[in-house]
C-alpha cells in the first residue's frame, strides 16, 4: 500500500474551506496528489479528488476513511459511474494497475456485486499477463484475490446469481469439479433469465456426468503427469471394460499412454476413437499426429496438426509443432507462416526460438520484427480510391 501513496501527502488547512456546497474540515488531514515535479502550492479541487481516489482505493484502514469517501461523494457525485468507466478504458489499454485503483475505488464507494465482478474480471486478466510475462508468482497472488473477492461478493450479496457462475468458472479452471458443480447448482437456482438458466442446466448436466468418472480419469491422468503411462494404461483399460467406452477423455488417455510407450498403432485406434465420441478436440489430432510422424507417415501428421490448428490457432505448441514438420519437409513459406503467427502470441516461446533460428540458417531469410496488418473497411477502402483517383494516381486491386 505504501508504494501505492507514494505520490500523497496529507495537509491541515488553516480553517475550514467552502467547495460550492462542499465544507471540508480543517481538523482532518486532507489527501492531496503532488504528481513528481509538483509544489505545495499546487493544490486545486482535481489534485484533492486524486488523493482521495487513491485513499478510498488503497488505505480503508485510515480512521479517517469513511469521512474520505464521504467528501469524494459530495465532490463528485457521479464519481462512481465516471471511475467505473475510466477503469474499462484503463483495462483495455493493460494499464491494469490504474485500472485496479479505480476499481477498488468503485468497490469501495458503492458495494454494488457488478463492481466485485468487474474486479475479479481485471484480476483474471491480470493473472493471464503476468503468466505470459513468466512472472508466474504474482500472477499466483492474483489468481487468489481473485476467488477472495468472489467469496467476499457472495457474502455481502447472496442472492446475485453471476457471482455463482463466477466462482464455478473459477473451480473449474482450476480443475476442482466438485466445488464448480455445487455453485453452478446455485446458480442455476438464483438466474431469472431463462435462456441463461437453460445454458447452465446443460453444462450442469455436463459435470454432473463427467464427476461419475473423473476420479478414474484424473487418477490416470495424474499418472501420465507423473511419467507412469503403464499404469495409467492399467488404469484407463479397467475403466473403459467397467465404463463401455462411453467418455472421450478415457480413449485419449489411454492412447497417450500407448503413445509413450511406442505402441502407435494401439495409440492410433484409441485417439480415432476418442475423436469418434467427440471430434473436436485439438490435443487429440496433436497425439495422432505424434503417432503419425514416428510411424514414417510425415504427410498424415501434417494433416492432423493443420486439423488442431484449425481448431485452435492461438495454441503456439501446434503452430510450432506444425511449423517443425514443415521446416523438415524444406517448405520454408508454409514454416514462415506459422512463425509469424506463433511470435504474435507468445515471442518468448523456447521452442519458437529454436524454429525461428533453423528456419533462418536454413533458408538464409532473417525474420525481422513483427509488421501489424491494418484492416481496412470497404467505406475506408472507397476513400483511398476516390482520393487516388482526384490525385491522378491509378488505383489497382491486387
Amino acid at each position: 500500500m505504501q508504494n501505492r501513496m507514494k505520490d500523497i501527502r496529507f495537509i491541515t488547512l488553516p480553517e475550514d474551506r467552502d467547495l460550492g456546497a462542499v465544507t471540508i474540515r480543517k481538523d482532518i488531514p486532507l489527501p492531496i496528489q503532488f504528481p513528481e515535479g509538483s509544489v505545495t502550492d499546487d493544490i486545486d479541487v482535481n489534485s484533492i479528488v486524486a488523493g482521495l481516489i487513491k485513499v478510498v482505493a488503497w488505505d480503508t484502514e485510515n480512521k479517517n476513511y469513511g469521512y474520505y469517501k464521504d467528501l469524494l461523494l459530495d465532490l463528485q457525485p457521479d464519481v462512481v459511474k465516471e471511475l467505473n468507466l475510466a477503469a474499462i478504458a484503463q483495462s483495455k489499454k493493460e494499464d491494469y494497475e490504474f485500472a485496479e485503483e479505480l476499481m477498488l475505488a468503485v468497490n469501495h464507494l458503492s458495494d454494488a456485486p457488478e463492481s466485485y465482478i468487474n474486479l475479479a474480471v481485471l484480476y483474471a486478466q491480470m493473472t493471464v499477463k503476468l503468466h505470459k510475462d513468466k512472472n508466474d508468482t504474482l500472477a499466483d497472488m492474483y489468481d487468489d484475490r481473485i476467488i477472495a473477492i468472489l467469496n467476499e461478493c457472495r457474502d455481502r450479496h447472496p442472492d446475485y446469481a453471476p457471482t455463482y457462475s463466477e466462482i464455478s468458472a473459477f473451480h473449474m479452471r482450476h480443475g476442482d469439479v466438485e466445488n464448480a458443480r455445487d455453485y453452478l447448482a446455485r446458480y442455476v437456482e438464483l438466474e431469472k433469465d431463462s435462456k441463461k438458466k437453460e445454458e447452465a442446466q446443460k453444462t450442469l448436466d455436463s459435470i454432473n456426468g463427467m464427476l461419475s468418472s473423473k476420479d478414474r480419469i484424473m487418477y490416470a491422468y495424474d499418472k501420465m503427469m507423473m511419467g507412469c503411462p503403464d499404469e495409467a494404461l492399467e488404469i484407463m483399460d479397467k475403466y473403459i471394460a467397467e465404463d463401455g467406452g462411453k467418455r472421450w477423455e478415457s480413449f485419449f488417455i489411454r492412447g497417450w499412454a500407448k503413445r509413450v510407450l511406442e505402441n502407435f498403432k494401439g495409440a492410433q485406434e484409441d485417439l480415432l476413437e476418442s475423436l469418434r465420441i467427440d471430434g473436436k478436440n485439438a490435443e487429440v489430432y496433436n497425439e495422432l499426429s505424434i503417432c503419425a510422424r514416428e510411424s514414417g507417415d510425415v504427410e498424415l501428421a501434417k494433416s492432423y496438426l493443420q486439423i488442431a490448428v484449425d481448431l485452435d490457432g492461438d495454441d503456439v505448441i501446434y503452430l510450432t509443432n506444425l511449423a517443425f514438420l514443415h521446416l523438415g519437409s524444406g517448405e520454408f513459406a508454409e514454416c514462415r507462416e506459422l512463425l509469424e503467427k506463433a511470435r504474435t502470441i507468445d515471442p518468448d516461446d523456447p521452442q519458437l526460438k529454436y524454429l525461428m533460428d533453423e528456419y533462418q540458417k536454413a533458408t538464409g531469410d532473417k525474420i525481422g520484427d513483427i509488421i501489424s496488418e491494418e484492416v481496412y473497411s470497404d467505406e475506408e477502402i472507397q476513400a483511398l480510391k476516390d482520393k487516388a483517383a482526384s490525385s491522378g494516381i491509378p488505383y489497382r486491386e491486387i
